[in-house]
């Protein structure tokens, strides 16, 4: 008796572990027909055990060996399965036992990582093609605008050629900057940026971009939090993914654009890259033609798109991914056909310090005229390709630099040892040797601590870009860049950290008296543009004078009169302050500006202490004498 209850209690323990088993355990004849199935069994094949039991499983029973199989289930669901079989017996019959499991998210998993290597390696090698390229179209573009400027407007159809020659290499350019946004090697300037702000500044923009036949809806909530990332490459993000919505609906359709805060819990991103926290998602969600499962799974990839006029050139979705990931996001897309797409933009959000503002969007002014060099400014450039180098110590000469050059680490240093007038340091980061151009800018500054130092390069990599950031000390310049770029950064790099200079215009046809007021203003602090007529001083302050706080103008100038450029001085700037200087005033004179404002007559011959108080009385501050 004892024995029975001992083989009672150790079938009723199989039972229940059978009961219980994660895996599904099925027992099928010989016919393939199933005598048993458990709990876990009906759902993995998505049917009652009533329904199951009699029934032919349908699939490959191969005893002693693991198959892979696919369940399609009754309401169109497929689930990825594993099954091993062994023989036993049912009721004193053989038959085959088999211990079914679910590897559906095992398998997503993997092909998930699958996909990410892939990406990864097809980002390494778009960054080094994007990088070669770079440095071609530095070469390209900067012929292509020396050569537009010195054939001036005069050039007739060759300045046609010259111009769509330069939009053609200017839309490489574009290409290679995408390319560089989705291997997430494009540096990035992260600024705190309001989402309300940037999305409501974008709603003219989208609507023209779209077209009538769309609506636009946008729903933001006035409390959304604010996120850390670079605001233009955000609004591209965002264009591109209205540009794709408006392909999937050629005729009409509605495009929204909402976003919202929220918790995002470990592990939520489809990807596990994203770390768990305060996020905001902004979803772009179209009512267009939707995808297929096939091109879901490629629509990441560089050069693939589904358009065939083409209209698309397959970069857009991979520059939106390559941004997300590089901000420290992640992208979650959902379509289905004939019904639409969504795509959420997920973005950590921004930590905030006390007193800390948020960064307004600010539009790009095309400056007016291209700052050029001061006397006796001097630039080192660095860089080891030699067509590079030439077109851009060129440029900087067009500019009025004085330019030294070197192509490598160990020449610029002998140059920076060897030379104390270099005041910045133009250096292309990857160099030959060990030394590259970030660790040439480290080693500059240790020597010359003053130092100005900016970095060029067609592909940042990881030597520049820290988590997807550029490291907070360095000033970079991207390859390819034009010649206004180039121009307004290094103006702006050497007069970074010190007061501008105070900058005044001397008008002067006789050399000896033009060399004197020359001096005697130099010894006052000032800086001093020189003209000898008025042709020259007009171009010159056409040009764009930095820092220019008064104008020292003789009255008899040999082409036109002095108080006529006083008043061509005044409409470029506007209550500028002018001591109109003269050996003979005449009544009428005297009288014309003895009632402007800003304007003080000063007789020949004067000395240093009249003309300080001439340009007192006008309203100019002596730079070493008056307080800030």
């Amino acid at each position: 008796m004892d024995t029975e209850i001992s083989s009672k209690i150790e079938q009723s323990d199989i039972q229940f572990l059978i009961e219980k088993n994660a895996d599904g355990i099925i027992v099928v004849d010989e016919g393939g027909f199933v005598l048993f199935a458990n709990p876990a069994a009906e759902r993995l094949f998505g049917q009652p055990q009533p329904a199951l039991i009699g029934s032919p499983i349908g699939l490959p029973i191969v005893v002693g060996e693991m198959s892979e199989i696919a369940i399609h289930q009754p309401g169109g669901g497929l689930v990825d399965a594993e099954i091993r079989t062994v023989e036993t017996s049912w009721e004193g019959r053989p038959a085959r036992l088999a211990s079914v499991r679910d590897v559906s998210e095992r398998r997503a998993m993997e092909d998930r990582m699958r996909h990410a290597a892939k990406m990864e390696a097809v980002g390494r090698l778009t960054a080094g093609i994007a990088h070669d390229f770079n440095n071609l179209l530095a070469v390209v573009l900067g012929n292509l605008e020396s050569a537009r400027r010195r054939v001036g407007r005069e050039g007739g159809a060759l300045v046609s050629m010259l111009d769509n020659a330069t939009r053609g290499a200017q839309q490489a350019a574009l290409l290679t900057s995408k390319l560089l946004a989705f291997a997430r090697r494009k540096p990035l300037e992260f600024r705190r940026v309001d989402l309300a702000e940037l999305i409501a500044g974008m709603s003219d923009l989208l609507q023209r971009t779209l077209g009538e036949g769309i609506a636009v809806r946008t729903e933001i909530p006035p409390q959304l939090w604010e996120v850390e990332v670079d605001p233009t490459e955000l609004e591209s993000a965002i264009l591109n993914l209205a540009v794709n919505a408006r392909d999937a609906m050629p005729e009409s359709g509605l495009l929204a654009i909402t976003a919202e805060n929220i918790e995002l819990a470990r592990d939520e991103s489809e990807d596990g890259s994203s770390e768990p926290g305060p996020h905001v998602r902004i979803s772009v969600t179209d009512t267009g033609m939707g995808m297929t499962p096939e091109i879901l799974n490629r629509v990441f990839e560089p050069f693939f798109t589904t358009k065939v006029d083409g209209r698309g050139t397959g970069l857009g979705l991979s520059q939106v991914y390559g941004f997300v990931k590089q901000s420290g996001g992640y992208l979650k897309l959902r379509s289905e056909p004939n019904v639409g797409t969504r795509i959420d933009i997920y973005l950590p959000r921004a930590v905030v310090l006390p007193g800390q503002a948020s960064s307004r969007i600010e539009t790009s002014v095309e400056p007016k005229s291209i700052p050029r060099a001061r006397e006796g400014e001097t630039v080192l450039v660095v860089e080891d390709d030699e067509d590079v180098r030439v077109t851009t110590v060129g440029s900087l000469r067009e500019l009025g630099y004085r330019v030294l050059e070197a192509p490598d680490a160990d020449a610029a240093l002998n140059l920076l040892q060897s030379n104390a007038e270099i005041e910045l340091l133009f250096t292309d980061l990857g160099l030959p040797g060990s030394v590259n151009g970030k660790a040439l800018a480290d080693r500059a500054r240790a020597l010359r601590p003053e130092l100005k130092v900016l970095i060029t390069t067609a592909y940042a990599g990881d030597v520049l870009v820290r988590e997807g950031r550029l490291d907070p000390e360095i000033e970079l310049l991207s390859k390819p860049f034009s010649f206004a770029e180039l121009g307004i950064r290094i103006r702006r790099m050497l007069e970074s950290g010190s007061p501008p200079p105070s900058r005044v215009l001397v008008v002067e046809d006789e050399c000896l008296l033009n060399l004197l007021v020359t001096d005697m203003l130099t010894e006052s602090g000032f800086t001093v543009d020189g003209a000898a007529n008025f042709k020259e001083a007009a171009a010159k302050a056409r040009s764009g004078i930095d820092g220019l706080v008064a104008a020292v103008v003789d009255l008899g100038l040999p082409d036109r009169p002095g108080d006529e450029l006083v008043a061509e001085l005044r409409s470029l700037y506007p209550d500028l302050p002018v001591v109109l200087a003269t050996g003979y005033l005449e009544e009428d004179i005297r009288k014309r500006f003895s009632v402007e404002n800003g304007v003080q007559l000063l007789t020949k011959p004067f000395d240093v202490e009249q003309l300080r108080a001439a340009l007192g009385r006008a309203g100019v501050k002596n730079p070493r004498t008056d307080a800030n």
